[in-house]
């Protein structure tokens, strides 16, 4: 028995697909590529694998996580290879790992960094927009209201916001494809002349709080008077929690 955790990206292929449809490509995946994944015991066997924190539909990522069990121990570099030649375009792993620790990374996760380009509905500077985010965090407490499975309630938000900085697009450093995305929509955006931004966010994630980009920029919007208006999330980095510390999930594992 083994255990190995990865990194995966979800590109503009699959950013439409539910958390279910993505881990029934995995399981598909698995089943083609003939790895010797463990599975769960009873009527209706499962294999043993866990997805980190879900991502919304219409969101793309950088840096997903799953973990592995298997029945027998098999290369990292392996195990990387030949899932992703049976994985959809759109899914793909960039990093595999030995998993030594019990814990799984779905507990783990505790914060969530994302890069979502904004423009402003009132065509506000870049520098009043700093200005109200600077404002904004300086706030002792935010209360919105918040779902939950069983209510709407009045929460503070405030703690759970980590990092928020508002950047001028620039596209020409990384010509990638979620980058060359983003010039195709810069470039649409034109005949509206509204600028572009680039808002970054490390927000809390996982299971003892959670905060969605969306109702934070909610949040942002409702108390500094301004109007962002999201045109597209792009989630870069999950953390885990070790000991108190928000930690690479590859490095801790």
């Amino acid at each position: 028995m083994s255990s190995i955790r990865v990194k995966f990206t979800r590109g503009d292929e699959v950013k439409y697909i539910s958390h279910l449809d993505m881990m029934k490509a995995f399981e598909r995946a698995l089943r083609r590529s003939g790895l010797p994944i463990s599975y769960s015991q009873g009527f209706n066997p499962h294999p043993k694998m866990v997805f980190g924190l879900p991502l919304s539909v219409g969101v793309t990522s950088e840096a997903e996580y799953a973990d592995f069990e298997l029945e027998e121990i098999i290369e990292t570099r392996e195990f990387m290879e030949r899932l992703n030649s049976q994985l959809p375009s759109g899914l793909k792993i960039i990093d595999a790992r030995e998993k030594k620790t019990k814990g799984n990374i779905m507990a783990e996760i505790c914060r969530a960094s994302y890069s979502i380009r904004v423009i402003s509905e009132k065509d506000t500077s870049l520098e009043e927009i700093n200005k109200g985010i600077e404002q904004f965090m300086n706030k002792q407490e935010i209360i919105v209201k918040k779902e939950t499975k069983s209510k709407v309630k009045d929460t503070d938000i405030r703690k759970m916001i980590f990092f928020m900085q508002v950047l001028p697009l620039d596209l020409t450093k990384n010509k990638t494809s979620y980058n060359m995305t983003l010039e195709n929509m810069t470039s649409e955006n034109c005949s509206n002349k509204k600028t572009m931004y680039e808002l970054k966010l490390t927000l809390s994630a996982g299971s003892k709080a959670n905060l969605k980009p969306e109702l934070l920029i909610e949040a942002f919007n409702s108390v500094s008077g301004q109007k962002l208006i999201i045109k597209k999330i792009h989630r870069t980095e999950l953390f885990v929690d070790i000991n108190g510390k928000a930690s690479d999930p590859m490095i801790v594992c």
